[in-house]
């Protein structure tokens, strides 16, 4: 049953109660509001402007929130860009190459610095970590290119950033990145 069925159905039911109009009121009150609480829409449904931005050098593509966020010029040796936000959140994407031959948690060490994770998901080409920083909230993405032994040869990698209290907008576009960070291959 819909939200706008079970609200009529409530109403319906209430006003049943011929003999006391007072009471009638006072219980289509106690029903209905709380009803239509739940059927408005919570948190923030904005409407974004997503553009994408592509690395030609280590193959991969980011959608990023244009109105929220200003790209900065490409790092001249090619590996990525930095997106910045008025609220102070910010964006890094960037890939590099493994030279030392690091493994995958000192790869998410590198990454996340000395911010506590939270939170951490993974599978056999990408791992994901969330948490806190002082006062701020990072979400980090690592996508794995391994050569035929398994060794990871190149990450293509980024990290969100931004301010505890800007959680309401920025976790949706945590997870709105999570879904369009791509390489060539995937």
């Amino acid at each position: 049953m819909t939200d706008i069925a079970r609200i009529i159905a409530a109403a319906m039911a209430c006003f049943i109660d011929k003999e006391r109009p007072m009471r009638r009121l006072i219980r289509s009150c106690a029903v209905l509001v709380p009803l239509l609480c739940q059927a408005i829409p919570t948190g923030p449904a904005v409407a974004r402007d997503w553009k994408d931005y592509g690395n030609a050098r280590f193959g991969y593509s980011i959608c990023y929130p244009a109105d929220l966020m200003t790209a900065q010029p490409e790092a001249d040796n090619g590996d990525g860009r930095v997106f910045t936000g008025r609220s102070g959140a910010s964006l890094r994407v960037w890939g590099s190459y493994n030279a030392a031959e690091e493994d995958i948690d000192a790869i998410v060490a590198g990454v996340t610095g000395s911010g506590k994770v939270t939170y951490r998901s993974a599978s056999k080409d990408w791992v994901a970590v969330s948490g806190r920083k002082g006062g701020e909230i990072f979400y980090a993405k690592i996508l794995l290119q391994k050569d035929k032994a398994g060794a990871i040869e190149t990450t293509k990698s980024f990290v969100l950033t931004y301010p505890a209290k800007e959680a309401a907008t920025y976790d949706a576009i945590a997870a709105r990145l999570a879904k369009c960070f791509s390489t060539a291959s995937n």
